[in-house]
């Protein structure tokens, strides 16, 4: 070879390795970027984890706040109850593309920050007003349920200290005797109040924080829900046998009384915009207004329907696997989802399975009532069109003389903000206050028969069922009678 062509040989070999190098100069840069924001998140996480542990556990009661070991105690605990939730998919999509180019890198940084942000305890200004607990009824959460426990009121006086109708005015304090457990510092009290079958609160729970606020964005929701798709909601009715007022929904069947042509409630199909704009009208009017109220409603059956999966994952606290939010996760029966309106009431009722109830934003109040204490309700007969249902009008104390021990009954209460759960066992009578806007989800797992035979006794057209699990005399029963049974106590909802 010429030197002249030596020469142009090695220029070109020259080239080659300053481009080499600086392919690994950028190479190098990028790992270097994306361990810094690994590292990043991981401080983030870090101080999002010291100021829940540091923070003092909001539980009623006034339990101590748990220590850095009690944490780590629960944490070890959701290994053993199952493990947590993963991430929804959307937080993976970034990870692909680490450090592709600067403004990626940028991106992902950003993604960090906003999910962790996003997962932080909710601020008390996200929800309206709560009642502090009365002192002489607060529950001592330090340790597993004690005897006794939930503690319990007469109605009469629940109903004199904060009437269901009256959503405009918070009282400074009401009957709250359950406990509320911080699901990242105590774990393993919540999971021993479960397992006992007894109702309590979680919050806390930084999956459940995030959804709460993205569910607070309508924009985010319509993009969920779709612009144009109905849904079928429910509107109260001036029919039906039993019917307490226009904000009162009582649930039915769809078979109308005999001395009445129409339900107490009625179906109506609506948009989310539509029930936006629902909402925002009624928010003047009276509760006693007719055609004000209205419950916008969806569900998923399963997470195998691909039409429904999107729920699923978007709620990954209830998707069917082992867990404190799920005892029985084979007896899943779907997510149902409720939204609701200032004033709107669900009539006091039981159902056959646990319940894990969420509420994502505004707040609803629960006035519960343990099985041992139903007879006092004057349930409906279950082949009555509201069957399982309460006669009585709660809100009107005036009409409770052609109800005698309806006054006296105990019960108690407790207010559900956005990012709480509230846990009620199988049969565990509630009725429902819409404080204001809200939305609220809920899933069941599986049932435990306890008390099963008081509700029956107590429940016309049921007192004569056989315990489901029992062994009894009449083993001609067949097993399409059984499931008959489980279907009767299973239906309805929230």
């Amino acid at each position: 070879a010429t030197p002249r062509h030596r020469g142009a040989v090695t220029a070109r070999r020259g080239k080659q390795r300053a481009a080499t190098g600086g392919r690994s100069a950028a190479l190098c840069g990028r790992v270097v970027v994306g361990a810094l924001i690994l590292v990043l998140g991981y401080l983030i996480g870090a101080l999002s984890t010291s100021r829940t542990t540091s923070a003092p556990a909001d539980t009623a009661g006034g339990a101590a706040a748990s220590s850095s070991s009690t944490a780590a105690d629960s944490s070890s605990a959701l290994l053993r109850g199952g493990t947590p939730p993963k991430p929804p998919r959307r937080d993976k999509k970034p990870l692909k593309t680490l450090a592709s180019s600067p403004d990626d890198d940028v991106t992902l940084l950003s993604h960090f920050a906003n999910t962790t942000a996003l997962r932080l305890p909710l601020e008390r200004t996200t929800y309206g007003a709560i009642p502090e607990g009365f002192e002489e009824v607060a529950p001592d959460c330090s340790g597993p349920p004690r005897a006794g426990y939930p503690r319990k009121v007469a109605i009469a006086d629940i109903v004199k200290n904060w009437n269901p109708d009256d959503v405009a005015y918070t009282p400074p304090r009401m009957y709250q005797t359950i406990c509320r457990f911080d699901f990242l510092t105590q774990y393993d009290l919540a999971l021993a109040y479960r397992d006992a079958e007894v109702p309590f609160q979680l919050y806390n729970v930084p999956e459940m924080n995030e959804i709460a606020r993205k569910w607070s964005d309508d924009d985010y929701m319509r993009r969920k829900l779709g612009k144009k798709t109905k849904f079928k909601c429910e509107a109260s009715n001036p029919g039906g046998e039993v019917n307490h007022g226009a904000n009162h929904f009582m649930y039915t069947n769809g078979r109308a009384a005999p001395s009445r042509k129409e339900p107490p409630i009625k179906h109506v199909r609506l948009t989310w915009d539509e029930w936006l704009q629902l909402e925002a009208s009624g928010r003047n009017a009276s509760v006693d207004a007719p055609d004000t109220r209205f419950y916008f409603r969806f569900s998923a059956g399963s997470a195998s329907d691909p039409a429904a999966k999107w729920l699923f994952d978007e709620l990954p606290f209830f998707q069917p696997k082992p867990g404190i939010f799920l005892r029985e996760p084979r007896g899943q029966r779907g997510i149902h989802c409720r939204f609701g309106m200032g004033g709107v009431i669900a009539e006091a009722h039981w159902d056959g399975s646990r319940n894990m109830i969420a509420q994502f934003y505004g707040r609803r109040r629960y006035i519960l009532v343990d099985p041992d204490d139903s007879c006092a309700m004057y349930l409906l007969a279950k082949n009555h069109p509201s069957g399982r249902h309460s006669a009585v009008d709660w809100s009107k104390p005036e009409t409770w003389d052609a109800y005698p021990k309806f006054p006296a009954m105990l019960a108690h209460e407790v207010v559900q903000r956005p990012g709480d759960f509230l846990y009620l066992p199988t049969y565990y009578l509630h009725y429902i206050i819409s404080l204001d806007k809200n939305y609220q989800c809920n899933t069941r797992s599986g049932r435990d028969d306890r008390q099963t035979d008081i509700v029956n006794k107590c429940t016309p057209g049921f007192e004569h069922l056989n315990t489901v699990g029992k062994k009894t005399d009449h083993r001609s029963a067949t097993k399409k009678k059984k499931k008959k049974v489980i279907m009767a106590q299973n239906s309805g909802g929230m």
